[in-house]
């Protein structure tokens, strides 16, 4: 099994970074620094949905409502990836293929998402942002309490998937509004 999906606790520079160069002392498990991050995102994104607080004009209601079932087939794929998905060796098919649905979702989300006139450039980056936070921040925290891995490795593996995420989000989403403006003109 590859290290990046097997359990246990790895020793420092023993788990292969994608964006991040080694760095020793971050490499280890901290549960006094992991713990407070994620419950400071998990609080501001809870607080931020309770207090109806608008981000470029958009609460994160506004956001996700007309995606929910994206985002639905998008967390239950990350879980079918650590549920099911680990059982198998390497860069298996379904892996490759749970990877290009959870891609699929936030394409999808950005589409239709386009289609809005309110919809701006800005509005794509917060939900690129919002689906990196979904998608890889469940992964991080998988990997961080069920697969032990160290802090350095979560944070790669969040910002390595997050760029991804951005990329689709941003990026093609940035493609549709432009579509969109041309047709409306």
């Amino acid at each position: 099994m590859r290290p990046s999906i097997q359990s246990g606790i790895y020793g420092p520079g023993s788990s292969s970074l994608t964006i991040l160069p080694p760095h020793p002392p971050l490499d280890i498990r901290n549960d006094l620094i992991f713990i407070p991050v994620f419950l400071t995102v998990v609080l501001s994104l809870s607080l931020v949905t309770i207090f109806r607080v608008k981000i470029f004009g958009l609460t994160l209601a506004e956001y996700l409502r007309p995606v929910w079932y994206f985002v639905l087939v998008a967390i239950a794929v990350v879980f079918w990836q650590y549920l099911v998905g680990v059982k198998t060796e390497g860069t298996s098919l379904q892996l490759r293929i749970s990877q290009w649905v959870w891609e699929a979702m936030v394409l999808a989300s950005a589409y239709k998402l386009s289609k809005n006139p309110k919809f701006s450039y800005n509005n794509m980056l917060i939900l690129g942002i919002l689906f990196s936070f979904i998608i890889h921040g469940l992964k991080v925290s998988i990997r961080y309490f069920f697969y032990a891995k160290t802090l350095w490795y979560v944070l790669d593996r969040f910002l390595y998937g997050s760029l991804l995420v951005m990329l689709i989000a941003v990026g093609l989403g940035s493609v549709f509004i432009l579509l969109r403006d041309k047709k409306l003109k």
